[in-house]
């Protein structure tokens, strides 16, 4: 993610290689995958409406919550000061 005003978020949710769902928590509305409902309730769980097409003020904040709800993992202070492990889906974008 770049951390400047012109950075798009997305949170990407793949299993087994397949790009499950792929969100902009910027716009949920904006979702794509073999299943881009899939995450819908943790949205809901979070305030926000996945078909409504008001912009999310706190998009990365959305991200790192459903992705802890997902994984069970809530990153920490302790996690960023370390290396930070990442993938990239071929074909995801």
């Amino acid at each position: 993610m770049r951390p400047d005003y012109a950075a798009r978020h997305y949170l990407a949710y793949a299993v087994d290689g397949v790009l499950v769902t792929d969100i902009d928590p910027t716009l949920p509305p904006n979702r794509r995958g073999s299943d881009p409902d899939r995450l819908n309730d943790h949205l809901r769980d979070l305030g926000i409406d996945p078909e409504a097409a008001d912009q999310i003020d706190n998009p990365i904040e959305a991200a790192l919550a459903i992705a802890a709800r997902v994984t069970g993992v809530v990153l920490t202070h302790r996690h960023l000061r370390r290396p930070i492990l990442g993938a990239a889906i071929p074909g995801a974008y």
